[in-house]
Formats: C-alpha cells, structure tokens, sequence
C-alpha cells in the first residue's frame, strides 16, 4: 500500500514537472542560446588543457603531441620567476582587496543616505563611469598624472618645494599607484550590488529604531550591516576565490622594467613565456595551476563562511 502510494506520488510529481516545463517552454527556449554558447565557447575548448601534459608540438597538434605526465609542472614549480609572480600576484590582490573592499561598502553606505535623488543619480553615474574606461586610458591618465618628469602630482608638489615622488619606478610607490588605480576604476561598480542590497531593508526597521532614540550611527551599526551582511560574506567569498587571478593589463601596461620585481604576477607571466617564447605547454600547466589553487581558496572560503553561520555560496 505504502509503496503504491510511493508510486503515484512520483507520477504526480512529474505531471506537475512537465506542466511546468510546458507552461514556460519559451523561457527554457530562451536559456538555449546562452547554454549553447558556454558549451562551444567554454566547456569544448576545456580539451586544450591537455597540452600541459603534453610535450606540445603546433605541427603534430594538440592529439598527436606525446604525453611527458608532470614533467611541465616540474619544471614550472622550479622556475623562481613563476613563485616570484604567484608572491606578487597575492600581495597585489591581498592589498587591493584591503583597500577596495571595505571602501566599497562605505561609499555604497553613503550613497544610500544621500537623499536629494538628482545628486544621487549623478554622483553613481560618475562614479560608474571609470569602470568602462579601458585600462589603456587609465594606464595613460597614471602617466600623465604621476610620471616623474612632467607629471601633473609632481609639478604640483614642485611648485611648493617638494622633491618629485618616483611614482611609476619605485616599487612602493608603485604599489600605491597600481592599488590607487585600481581603486578609482571599480569602485563604483562594487556599490551597485550593495546599493540594492540596501533597498531590501524594512524600513520599518529603521523607524522603530528611531522611535526608541537610536543614532544614526546605531541604526546603521544594528540594522543596515546586518541586513546586508549575507551579501558582505557572498561578495567576500567570490572576491577571496580570485586571489590567484589577475588581470593583464593593468599590471603590463603600469608597469616597467624598473619595477619587474614587483609588477610581475601570474598573467604577464603566462603572456612572457606563452606569447613572447611560446611555451604553450608551460603557460597552460601555469593556468592550471592557477585554477586549481582558486578552486581550492573558493571551498576553504565557503567553508569558513558556513563555519561562522552563513549560507557560503555552494
């Protein structure tokens, strides 16, 4: 009896399923273009990550190039270029995540208290607006702006009798440009998901809380970043799970000959001996490696969420 029961619960079950799917067949017909294009363009070039196995030949091809297991990896996690870039690659990130991070979530605060809408508007908006600047622009507005001879920072403080600031050749002030930049391009872009993360709150929260005396710096100690502390942790996570990564521009276009030592991360690492020597088997081991490790950060970091009593992401 029990098992019938079983049974035409599940029958049930799938009539409902397939009504569903039938109800709204347009919208799964819509999902098919952007399933098929990560299948082609993502998923099927995943076979190329065989090449870091491989002793590659671009005339045998991918297939035909002779297996070598781990000898790349070997020689790669020899190489004292490669953990000189995974160092820089980690301070750079672990630096601008310091900095970023929280100044995102403050300007994303202030934003939300802003109360005349057309300031509001206009401040996001140029806000936003570095984002879709390239990184070639940037890299020429930092030259322009903090170049030792001739630059606008250094003019300035010339004509009040300081000495020139080396800006671009001094491996800490370096940092503190590559960070600065980094800063202004995104920042703005950071505050769109905590500013709708803020438009969630009761505000019936807030007005119980002025009720009983609260400040506004109680209120939002008490009330906002705890409402949108689940966001806090989720973008968090995903920013933690990205350590590893990089991006190129920024660091090959700022940097110099003068400041390798420091502007030499994972990607221009990857572009050196993938591009310029073409090590393909070698830069496909290091972008390997470098997912893996990522992978690895994301699980740690879910899971020290979920330890603390947040949801984590998986």
């Amino acid at each position: 009896m029990g098992k019938s029961r079983k049974i035409k619960v599940q029958r049930q079950n799938y009539a409902c399923s397939s009504r569903q799917i039938w109800r709204y067949r347009w919208l799964y017909v819509m999902l098919i273009p952007v399933i098929a294009f990560y299948i082609i363009f993502k998923y099927v070039p995943m076979y190329g990550v065989t090449i870091a196995f491989k002793d590659y030949n671009m005339f045998k091809g991918v297939f035909a190039s002779p297996w070598c297991g781990f000898k790349v990896f070997e020689k790669i996690f020899k190489s004292s270029n490669f953990w000189l870039s995974v160092r820089n690659t980690l301070y750079l990130n672990l630096l601008t995540l310091a900095v970023s991070f929280p100044l995102t979530i403050i300007v994303a605060l202030m934003l939300n208290e802003v109360r005349m809408l057309k300031f509001k508007k206009i401040t996001q908006s140029i806000l936003y607006l570095p984002h879709f600047v390239s990184w070639v622009v940037v890299a020429g507005i930092a030259t322009n702006l903090f170049s030792q001879q001739g630059g606008t920072i250094n003019n300035l403080l010339n004509s009040i009798g300081i000495p020139s600031i080396p800006f671009l050749s001094h491996q800490g002030w370096w940092v503190f440009t590559y960070v600065l930049c980094n800063v202004w391009k995104d920042i703005g872009w950071g505050t769109i998901i905590y500013l709708a993360a803020l438009t969630g709150v009761d505000e019936s929260l807030y007005e119980a809380a002025y009720l009983d005396g609260a400040t506004k710096f109680q209120r939002l100690l008490y009330i906002t970043l705890p409402c949108i502390k689940p966001v806090i942790v989720t973008m968090l996570i995903l920013s933690v799970s990205k350590m590893m990564t990089i991006g190129l521009d920024a660091p090959l276009l700022l940097g110099n000959s003068k400041v390798m030592s420091i502007s030499e991360v994972i990607s221009t690492y990857v572009y050196r001996i993938g591009i310029e020597r073409a090590k393909y088997s070698d830069s496909t081991a290091i972008g390997l490696f470098q997912s893996v490790v990522n992978i690895i950060i994301l699980f740690f970091a879910d899971r020290f969420a979920k330890l603390i009593g947040e949801e984590g992401i998986i």
